[in-house]
């Protein structure tokens, strides 16, 4: 594979060679021998604008490599990091995701599409809901049971 080191020795000997045809043009005088010198030295000089265009583009290359390893390593976090969390229907009807390690907690799954993790906060309300700091959504997680609602005479609630 070529690599910028070696572009830059081939383009160093045709830069040399060049310089000899040139000398020998000073020493030599018939006009076919001027001829030839000329045509060898116009392919000579299309052989570095070659070796530039390659040397470019290798570049060019590289460069994308480097980009498409940094997106592949990017998406590896991603997938081990939400690997910790499942699907999951909460008591209370939403469908959130759960984490496997402790402490137990919820995550967003609108802020899941979006490759950010943004855990659940207890709003502690009757309701049961619980808010993503991410979005704002909120979601119905626990319903609480009115503590009154279980007290043998409901008149007295």
């Amino acid at each position: 594979m070529l690599d910028p080191a070696s572009i830059t020795v081939a383009y160093t000997g045709l830069k040399t060679v060049k310089d000899i045809f040139q000398g020998l043009m000073g020493l030599k005088s018939d006009v076919e021998s001027l001829t030839r010198i000329n045509e060898a030295m116009t392919k000579l000089g299309d052989a570095q604008e070659t070796l530039f265009q390659v040397r470019d583009e290798l570049f060019s290359l590289q460069n994308e490599r480097q980009e498409l390893r940094r997106q592949l390593d990017e998406q590896n976090i991603w997938k081990d990091k939400i690997a910790a969390y499942t699907l999951f229907t909460a008591p209370g009807g939403a469908v959130v995701y759960v984490s496997s390690g402790e402490p137990k907690h919820y995550i967003c799954p609108s802020c899941v599409n979006k490759r950010e993790i943004h855990p659940l906060q207890d709003n502690r309300t009757f309701s049961g809901k619980f808010r993503c700091t991410g979005c704002e959504q909120e979601y119905p997680i626990k319903p609480r049971q009115d503590p009154n609602s279980n007290h043998p005479n409901p008149t007295l609630r």
